[in-house]
C-alpha cells in the first residue's frame, strides 16, 4: 500500500464530510479488531444509515419521554408499579448480558453491535405502536389500546448510553473548516440579501432546540446536544456550527 500505487487512503480523505467522522468511528468500533478492516463506500454508507437509524430512535424516545413528563401516561401493575412489557420480557437484561459476554469474548465488537441492534429493534417495534395507539380515536387503555411503554424506552436509552462507552459514537462532530466557510458564506448571502428577495425565517420551534443545543455543548453534554441536532433535522433544517460565532441555521436541501 502506497501513494504511487494509488491504493492509498489518509484519514482525512477517507472523512472529508463531519459526517463522514462518525460513521467512519462506527464502521471501526463495529469491526473486529483481529480481522483486516474493509473500507469501501458500501461500507461507508451502511454505517452511516446504522447511525441514523440508531439516532432516530434516540430522539424519538427523548422525545416521547419529554413529551409524556408531565402527564399520567403510564399504566401501572398491581403491585402499584408502573407496568413495562419490556422491563417484564427481560429486553434490556438480555442484551446487557449479551453485549458483556461479547467484549469478554476477544473484543467480539459484531455481536456486541448486534446486542445494541437488539435494543434499537425492540424500541423501534414499541416507538410505531406506542404512536399507532396516540393516533387512535380510542383512548381505552386495554389491550392493544395501552400507551406507549415510557419506562420499558427509558431503560433502553439508558442501556444505548451505558454501550455508548464502549461504542463512543454519542457525540457532535465538530464542521470541517471547509464546512465553516461554507456556513459563514450562507450566512453572509442571507445578511445581505435584497429587500425584494424573500428571506427564510426559522420557526420559534427551531429556534428553541438551537439554544437548547448550545446550551448543551456549553455543559458538555454531548449527548442532549446530538439529540437536539438531529430532532432540529427532522423539522427541516441543517444547523451548522461556526468556530467563535452563532451556529447557522438553514432549510435543509432535502
Amino acid at each position: 500500500m502506497s501513494k504511487s500505487l494509488g491504493n492509498f487512503l489518509t484519514l482525512r480523505g477517507a472523512c472529508p464530510h463531519s459526517k463522514d467522522v462518525r460513521a467512519y468511528r462506527f464502521l471501526v468500533m463495529s469491526s473486529q479488531y483481529s480481522k483486516p478492516l474493509s473500507f469501501t463506500p458500501d461500507a461507508m454508507s451502511a454505517a452511516k444509515n446504522s447511525l441514523k437509524r440508531i439516532d432516530k430512535v434516540m430522539t424519538q424516545i427523548e422525545t416521547a419521554l419529554s413529551e409524556n413528563d408531565n402527564n399520567n401516561n403510564i399504566i401501572n401493575d398491581e403491585s402499584g408499579s408502573p407496568s413495562s412489557l419490556i422491563v417484564q420480557q427481560g429486553v434490556v437484561p438480555k442484551a446487557m448480558e449479551q453485549f458483556e459476554m461479547a467484549l469478554l469474548d476477544d473484543l467480539s465488537m459484531p455481536r456486541a453491535s448486534a446486542s445494541l441492534f437488539s435494543l434499537i429493534k425492540a424500541a423501534e417495534k414499541e416507538l410505531k405502536r406506542g404512536f399507532a395507539v396516540a393516533s387512535s380515536s380510542s383512548s381505552s387503555p386495554t389491550d392493544d389500546k395501552v400507551p406507549m411503554d415510557l419506562v420499558g424506552l427509558h431503560s433502553i436509552a439508558a442501556a444505548l448510553r451505558r454501550m455508548d462507552t464502549v461504542f463512543g459514537i454519542f457525540y457532535n462532530v465538530p464542521l470541517t473548516e471547509e464546512e465553516q466557510k461554507q456556513a459563514a458564506a450562507a450566512a453572509g448571502t442571507m445578511e445581505h440579501s435584497d429587500d425584494t428577495s424573500p428571506i427564510e425565517t426559522v420557526p420559534e420551534e427551531v429556534m428553541v432546540l438551537v439554544t437548547q443545543r448550545t446550551e448543551a455543548k456549553q455543559a458538555k453534554d454531548w449527548d442532549l446536544a446530538d439529540s437536539l441536532r438531529t430532532r432540529i433535522a427532522e423539522l427541516g433544517f441543517v444547523v451548522k456550527d461556526v468556530k467563535g460565532g452563532d451556529p447557522v441555521v438553514t432549510r435543509s436541501e432535502s
